[in-house]
């Protein structure tokens, strides 16, 4: 089995971790030394390292923009270290904060760069990385939303894709998700962490709160919609790669790989306890309320989704609405990044114009 698990995420994943800011050479000298799964966390673990004593280096020798970048890809080999990692909580809390750490150290060399904010949320707050467009005063913002495994600090290279065309990115980790998961776990409704974000966002001067548009990929663009419907302050929301129905979905709740990670975000010991929290996480009567400028984006050879789950999105949807299928796509179109973050960054762009 474990080779196996090994195989699946191989195969599945290479186009994210690459697509998300993973060197091609550095994921294939990682995976290309493994036998097994159980190998996994050492791998990455060991390339994170090996990024960060580079960072190190770089700031001994006051070269602070090598260390920056350096620190970033330390961050992303810790985060694709546990981002399956689930069934050992200590070696996740490790690779968690380690994630964290560098990533923070990592955003004063972005361009623009990034600024960490806390933003309350009932008696916690919800972490999150501020982004604003050069020379523009008080641009319109993206709240990006991960999906099931994936957190905050693997969403740089899309959000350069909106910071380009002026808008400004707000990426948080909601309820069950990344740091958030420690503080507050999955919940059905949401939609209070888009309350929580634009409540924030109307609070500062260097961003315009009142046009807030929401993105989300996989797990997060079911959560996406989600908010769209329920948040009237949301004035636009791109889905990618989305679920219509987290609740029932066959792979979320019969596929033991997948299953691991859903029982992990909502806190659950088994799948009668599962289902009875994520009871209602779904978008049945609940999609017709999205009534702003709706983008479904999906690939015809997602193995995770099949398009007509996220079709019902677009088709009960009752304001301006597009979906796009891509023929060779797969989950969330992360083999053709440059045909759909393009248009998604577009669609919010003109959206919140």
């Amino acid at each position: 089995m474990g080779d196996e698990i090994l195989q699946k995420v191989v195969v599945s994943w290479e186009p994210r971790i690459i697509t998300n800011g993973v060197d091609a050479n550095d994921y294939r000298r990682t995976v290309q030394s493994l036998a097994r799964w159980d190998q996994w966390y050492g791998a990455w673990m060991e390339l994170g390292r090996h990024h960060e004593s580079l960072a190190e280096e770089a700031l001994g020798e006051d070269r602070s923009l090598t260390a920056q970048e350096a620190y970033y890809r330390a961050a992303l080999a810790y985060h694709f270290a546990i981002f399956c990692w689930v069934h050992n909580l200590e070696e996740y809390t490790t690779g968690h904060r380690k994630r964290v750490e560098c990533y923070q150290k990592a955003l004063p060399g972005f361009d623009p760069p990034g600024e960490r904010v806390e933003i309350p949320l009932e008696e916690t707050t919800m972490p999150g990385y501020l982004r604003r467009p050069r020379g523009i005063k008080r641009p319109p913002v993206v709240l990006f939303l991960s999906g099931l495994d994936s957190a905050k600090e693997e969403h740089h290279t899309f959000e350069n894709h909106f910071l380009r065309r002026g808008l400004a990115t707000l990426t948080v980790d909601g309820p069950g998700q990344g740091e958030m998961w420690f503080r507050m776990k999955m919940r059905v409704d949401f939609e209070v962490a888009a309350r929580a974000a634009i409540d924030f966002l109307l609070s500062r001067d260097d961003v315009d709160g009142s046009r807030v548009g929401v993105c989300g990929v996989s797990l997060g663009g079911y959560l996406a919609a989600r908010c769209a419907a329920l948040e009237p302050r949301i004035r636009a929301v791109a889905c990618c790669g989305s679920l219509y129905s987290p609740e029932t979905s066959p792979i979320l709740l019969h596929d033991a790989f997948h299953l691991q990670r859903w029982l992990h975000i909502w806190g659950a010991k088994d799948q009668e306890e599962v289902r009875e929290k994520s009871r209602g996480a779904t978008l049945a009567g609940i999609a017709r309320h999205i009534r702003v400028p709706l983008l479904v984006v999906h690939g015809e050879k997602d193995n995770l989704i099949p398009p007509q789950d996220p079709y019902r999105i677009y088709e009960e949807a009752t304001g301006p609405k597009r979906w796009v299928c891509y023929p060779e796509g797969n989950h969330v179109c992360n083999n053709i990044p440059y045909k759909y973050r393009p248009l998604v960054a577009d669609f919010l762009a003109e959206a919140l114009r």
